[in-house]
């Protein structure tokens, strides 16, 4: 039975040595094959039964991110065979690409299936591995060295979460997620190992102050890369905060979560209202978004739930977002919100999807994310006062204006010129993203009761 478990990781990682293979437009057809096997197996497994043993664990959290990863990798895969085209001078051929993209989706799979913490940091860290040249996929200086940022910072963070790995095994004898989950004694190393964790896999999540590279990331990188970044990169990287805050009943390491997830938000939405690149905008939603999720981690309960209802409509919405600036920017040539105008007379489907998608992001209703973030705010006032809650409001509304002003004023702007809108998977791949990102409140209540 345990075999069914790892197909979602088989077929990934068959995909990758698959494209090794020099075969015209063969790479392209064997990830999209697989990479839609991926979605089969996931639904398969979401509705198995739970599994524990000596290298897996695989309970609802984990089940709803491999779909979520599975559906995501898919359409980022999609997208990509009609995006790279538009790279004129690429770093690598294109089946060095689709390497590198499948053995991105392999490592974020085996992350959120195995059975011990060891083996989870040992997946995040492959993530950096696999997909850092996807970063510089375009090849030109500022590229190159964002991904040297990328790799500098998100490593050093990964050095934190190693050593809460030592403190962690050395006040519980253990790095099974199964056993730490039963666990009740336990030395005060746990607690300071929680904590450096939630700052060290928090750099991989872009979670305030280790958020730096996350702007620079977005800002170079290729569209379908930012999209799967955005879409489960970073929540891949919170599923390791939440086993740790769950094996770890100590109240000031959930408070120091919510803190930085607090000061994440605040920033984030801080520095969007300042923008003028639209990426690096998006970018900042992102993390505000992840900061978001990690107030909702540290109060658990119903909040945590509306941490995945947040971040699974997030992960659609986002990726479609990234997929429309690939189409914005291939059409525009440049990264200016100001320079950016007629997007409404000039590409239509580009334009109404993103305009859905800002609202979406931003937690506007009927979107998965309104209802998320509502989940989590209603907890939040039970545990702090009105005064904290109506802050933390304050900068989301901050976020949201600032969002939907600056894509309003790319789209409605006047602006003469030929229509000149990307067509079929062009436009196609982010609309359905989008319709994925509304169709998740529908599914509240299975959330609900898969992750119990």
């Amino acid at each position: 039975m345990s075999i069914i478990y790892i197909l979602p990781m088989a077929a990934s990682l068959i995909g990758a040595l698959l494209c090794l293979a020099r075969i015209e437009k063969f790479e392209e057809i064997i990830s999209v094959i697989m990479s839609v096997s991926t979605i089969i197996f996931s639904i398969v497994i979401l509705f198995l039964p739970d599994v524990s043993d000596a290298f897996l664990f695989l309970d609802g959290i984990s089940k709803i991110m491999i779909l979520t990863i599975s559906i995501v990798y898919t359409m980022t895969v999609i997208f990509s065979t009609t995006f790279l085209k538009y790279i004129d001078e690429p770093l690598f051929q294109k089946r060095f690409y689709y390497l590198l993209l499948n053995l991105f989706a392999f490592s974020m799979f085996f992350s959120v299936s195995v059975n011990n913490l060891g083996l989870v940091w040992v997946g995040i860290e492959a993530t950096t591995v696999t997909s850092a040249l996807l970063v510089a996929v375009e090849n030109d200086e500022s590229s190159i060295e964002a991904t040297w940022r990328y790799i500098i910072i998100v490593s050093s963070g990964l050095v934190i979460s190693f050593i809460s790995n030592v403190l962690i095994y050395a006040a519980t004898d253990t790095l099974d997620i199964s056993k730490l989950l039963t666990m009740n004694a336990f030395s005060a190393l746990l607690p300071l190992g929680g904590m450096m964790a939630i700052i060290g896999y928090g750099t991989k999540a872009g979670i305030f102050p280790m958020h730096t590279w996350l702007p620079d990331v977005h800002g170079k990188a290729p569209a379908p890369v930012s999209a799967i970044f955005s879409g489960v990169l970073l929540p891949v990287a919170l599923y390791a905060i939440i086993r740790v805050i769950q094996f770890t009943p100590v109240a000031y390491v959930k408070t120091f979560a919510l803190v930085l997830g607090f000061l994440t938000v605040i920033i984030a939405a801080s520095l969007m209202a300042v923008q003028t690149n639209y990426k690096r905008l998006f970018a900042y939603s992102t993390m505000e978004n992840m900061g978001m999720a990690l107030i909702g981690i540290s109060l658990g309960g119903y909040a945590l739930i509306g941490v995945f209802v947040l971040i699974i409509s997030h992960a659609f919405a986002k990726s479609s977002t990234f997929f429309l600036s690939g189409n914005l920017l291939s059409r525009y040539k440049t990264l200016k919100i100001d320079d950016v105008k007629g997007v409404a007379k000039r590409m239509p489907s580009t334009a109404y999807t993103l305009l859905f998608d800002a609202m979406a992001i931003t937690g506007m209703p009927p979107f998965g994310t309104f209802f998320g973030e509502i989940m989590i705010i209603l907890v939040l006032l039970s545990v702090l006062n009105i005064g904290w809650t109506l802050l933390l409001v304050g900068f989301l509304a901050l976020a949201f204006i600032s969002m939907n002003f600056k894509v309003g004023k790319m789209i409605f702007s006047d602006s003469e010129g030929e229509k000149m809108d990307r067509k079929r998977i062009g436009t196609l791949v982010p609309i359905i993203d989008t319709v994925f990102s509304v169709a998740v409140i529908f599914f509240i209540p299975f959330i609900s009761k898969v992750i119990k």
